[in-house]
């Protein structure tokens, strides 16, 4: 019985999960349909008037220019032409959804607006030969009249009694003519035409006659042709049958209406079967609800039970997790200081390894180059009285002669030049790497950087007037009040500061020798207190370094300075074990080609280190 029930419950879960999609689906298909979905045929009276509108300017367009107030057609074809467009615009909207009897309405208006095209073109052709013949006949029958009128007073009676009675007949033609324009009747069109033939068969005619009677034959013509055109263009039902178009868009519209409410009367028994589906559910919620909360109350009971069995599991494990971090953080302690004296030790078998090489070096290279520098000399010397010597015998020898040995020696003093030039840079690369092995700048004492920077400062400065006399250079100093004394090699901190100030200097005086007075070279010093650390940053204005040397400014060897200025390469890569390797602080450079470059050297204090 219970598994019946059970089975029952379920089924009727399954049927409500499915059903309420389902029905939800139906209402927002059935809401679309009542509410949303739009009308297929939109602006359909707006497209009609416009019919009707370009129908009228039509009719007026006509009625102006059969008359003469308009003496252009263009009207008539923009007209015309905004006709078609509108039609093309119905068609398209019956290609998306035909409707047999409004493309019946559409075709019957569009043959007819077909015909009034017809009768338009009509209209357009025989038109301006009515008006030109009209015209021609009145000027021309004008000028006749007027001419004899003048020249009846010289003539002869029987003369002038003939020619009044042309001239008579031709006044009955022109008045006649023009009442015919204005009013045609058959009778009408059958006097003139008697009329034409009395004065073509007179025997003497009066001058311009026959083109004059011609223009009239052209009216007896064309005035009927153009009088039937313009009953049948005023007859045709455009108006009319575009009325017919839109009480039939309309019929369309209310039968999209009526169909709308069909679907808003289902839309709402549906609403109203989901308000009683939710409302049972509703009911069968808070059932579950009450089960639930019974449950949920048992299951908190348990979880308290458990939550204070693990938080005093969490405090056993916190204790020993404790204990294990106070001797995990001993043992690293201790590695430290172990790792640091290892480090220390390598630096001094390192400083020792270098100072065996270089002392080798200054026994195996020195004196040779000592020899090399000094033969130099000796030999510029020797060129020199060789020079003198070709002078005072100049004449002894023949020209040829004497320019080839003067160019000889020319070339021998280049050479003696360039020989000196480099031995004496070799000559400064031992002495550099001579003091860069002495092991004097590896023993730490508690010193004062402001100091130490400033005597440096002179030093640096001094040492770059020498070579380059008449530099001055601003110096802004931005020193920390409370600045501590560090732990480090005074001697290995003092050519550190030496080295970076003495590229600051050069890069200063390059560049000034490019922008002139324009420039002013300025060199920044912050020294400043951070955490267990002390940040330096030296700063120039100078020409700065490329991005592609940028990563190799520490390579031992490696330099943007030109041969013969006196540098090795070794400066920075120094620096970068004095700094990194030997005091475990960081150096950095960043620099922009043509604006600044800059330095920043960040120092322990190694204050724990100096209490221990």
């Amino acid at each position: 019985m219970l598994k019946q029930m059970n089975l029952k419950e379920s089924f009727v879960n399954r049927l409500t999960r499915h059903s309420i999609p389902f029905i939800i689906a139906v209402i927002v298909g059935i809401y679309y349909l009542s509410e949303i979905r739009p009308f297929p045929y939109e602006h359909y009276e707006k497209y009609i008037n416009e019919l009707q509108r370009y129908d009228a300017e039509l009719n007026e367009s006509i009625v102006l220019i059969r008359f003469g107030a308009l003496r252009y057609y263009n009207p008539i074809v923009q007209s015309q032409d905004g006709t078609s467009n509108v039609l093309s615009i119905i068609n398209d909207l019956l290609k998306n959804k035909p409707n047999p009897t409004i493309e019946a309405k559409l075709n019957t208006l569009q043959k007819t607006i077909e015909k009034k095209r017809e009768l338009t073109d009509k209209f357009e052709l025989i038109n301006p030969i009515l008006l030109n013949a009209i015209l021609n006949f009145s000027t021309i029958l004008s000028q006749i009249i007027e001419s004899e009128s003048n020249t009846q007073l010289v003539e002869s009676c029987l003369e002038k009694d003939y020619k009044s009675q042309q001239i008579d007949k031709a006044n009955n033609l022109f008045r006649g003519i023009l009442i015919y324009v204005s009013h045609r009747t058959e009778e009408k069109r059958t006097d003139l035409t008697q009329l034409v033939d009395d004065l073509k068969s007179a025997p003497e005619k009066l001058p311009k006659l026959d083109l004059a009677l011609v223009y009239a034959d052209k009216i007896l013509e064309y005035q009927p042709q153009m009088s039937k055109i313009d009953e049948e263009l005023f007859q045709v039902p455009v108006v009319a049958q575009s009325n017919q178009l839109q009480q039939t868009f309309n019929q369309e519209f209310q039968n999209f209406q009526a169909l709308g409410d069909k679907f808003r009367i289902i839309l709402y028994i549906l609403v109203f079967t989901l308000l009683l589906v939710l409302r049972w559910l509703f009911s069968r919620l808070q059932n579950t609800v009450v089960s639930l909360n019974v449950e949920v109350v048992e299951k908190v009971k348990a979880q308290n039970a458990l939550a204070e069995t693990n938080r005093q599991l969490e405090n056993r494990v916190a204790q020993r997790t404790h204990e294990l971090t106070v001797k995990n953080s001993d043992l690293n302690q201790a590695l430290s200081d172990l790792k640091d004296a290892q480090d220390q030790l390598i630096m001094q078998e390192k400083m020792a390894s270098v100072g065996m090489l270089t002392t080798g070096i200054a026994h195996e290279i020195k004196n040779p180059l000592n020899f090399v520098n000094n033969f130099s000399d000796i030999s510029v010397e020797l060129v020199k009285e060789l020079d003198e010597e070709l002078k005072s015998n100049q004449e002894k020898l023949p020209p040829e002669t004497t320019k080839y040995i003067e160019e000889i020696l020319q070339d021998l003093k280049t050479n003696c030049a360039k020989i000196k030039e480099h031995g004496v840079r070799a000559d400064n690369i031992v002495k550099n790497m001579l003091l860069h092995s002495q092991a004097s700048g590896v023993q730490k004492e508690m010193i004062d950087l402001k100091t130490l920077m400033d005597d440096n400062i002179k030093i640096a400065l001094e040492s770059f007037k020498a070579s380059a006399q008449h530099f001055e250079v601003k110096i802004d100093k931005q020193y920390d009040e409370k600045l501590e004394k560090i732990l480090a090699a005074p001697q290995a901190i003092g050519r550190l500061f030496i080295y970076i100030l003495d590229n600051s200097f050069y890069a200063l005086r390059e560049k000034q020798l490019t922008q002139g007075q324009n420039f002013t070279p300025t060199l920044t010093i912050v020294i400043k207190q951070i955490t267990d650390a002390v940040l330096i940053k030296i700063k120039d204005n100078g020409t700065g370094i490329s991005k592609k040397s940028l990563d190799k400014v520490f390579e031992p060897f490696f330099t943007t300075k030109p041969t013969g200025k006196g540098n090795t390469g070794l400066g920075l890569s120094i620096c970068y074990d004095t700094v990194v390797k030997q005091h475990k602080g960081e150096l950095k450079v960043t620099s922009e080609e043509g604006v600044f470059t800059e330095f920043t050297v960040v120092l322990p204090t190694g204050s724990k280190k100096s209490g221990n």
